[in-house]
């Protein structure tokens, strides 16, 4: 079987990497599994418009508002996760285990945003704001984390409002936007890898084994390089904010 693989780890660019590198493996082995053609091909074309699209938005000013914005919320995130993480080791009485709470929550969604796709991220950190501010409301003041929740919150309204311009911008010109084409083509993807496991099932041959046997490797070996550069820029925030720490100390 093909090894399960949650497509919201890859962020644009590295998605469609890995999807340019399936569809090498597998047209390799088209001629011999005859069955996977109709979904190569589709997952061909489906490449080839989130390819367009993420060309043509690349050339969109309205983009690197959105990237800009993107690096914002995630630095924001960063910082109110740090707050969270540091209030747990805090003496003064309530402090630490309101902090252990808010760092559940926050670990229950997600630990290092910055590996997610950028729609998944939109999704885990409006996820996070609503159960803190709901559920955790008096731990929020205990940790002294109200003033950095506001700046997260804000953060995210600034990305969700540049990101509504750049698919109000690719409206305008009836082309579809990256957001638009990655869900097909993960659909494409997905569908290209149910029928080959189920090849394997319903006719296995030396054929099949070694096209699934290359697509976990690609499938693994992607997956170590978008955490590895997510543990990178996570160290390199961390290291950041340190030095800015030890200048404001001196």
């Amino acid at each position: 079987m093909i090894t399960s693989l949650n497509f919201s780890l890859f962020p644009s660019k590295e998605l469609f990497t890995f999807g340019k590198n399936t569809l090498s493996i597998a047209e390799t082995k088209k001629g011999s599994i005859i069955v996977i053609e109709p979904f190569l091909n589709n997952a061909k074309t489906r490449l080839a418009t989130f390819q367009s699209a993420m060309e043509r938005e690349s050339k969109n000013p309205l983009i690197k508002t959105q990237s800009e914005q993107d690096s914002v919320r995630i630095d924001a995130f960063m910082t109110f996760r740090n707050a969270a993480e540091s209030a747990t080791t805090r003496r003064k009485e309530g402090v630490s285990a309101a902090g252990i709470e808010i760092v559940a929550t926050i670990r229950k969604h997600t630990w290092t945003i910055q590996t997610l796709g950028q729609k998944a991220r939109t999704a885990v950190l409006n996820n996070i704001i609503s159960e803190i501010k709901t559920k955790h409301a008096a731990q929020l003041i205990l940790i002294a984390g109200t003033e950095l929740m506001e700046e997260l919150e804000q953060a995210q309204h600034d990305y969700e409002t540049a990101s509504t311009q750049v698919v109000e911008s690719a409206s305008e010109n009836n082309e579809p936007t990256v957001g638009e084409s990655r869900p097909e083509l993960i659909a494409a993807l997905k569908a290209l890898f149910q029928i080959i496991s189920l090849q394997e099932i319903a006719a296995p041959t030396a054929d099949v084994s070694a096209l699934i046997a290359a697509l976990n490797e690609l499938i693994i070996n992607s997956l170590s390089t978008v955490k590895a550069s997510g543990t990178r820029a996570e160290n390199a925030k961390k290291k950041a904010d340190d030095s800015k720490t030890g200048t404001a100390t001196n």
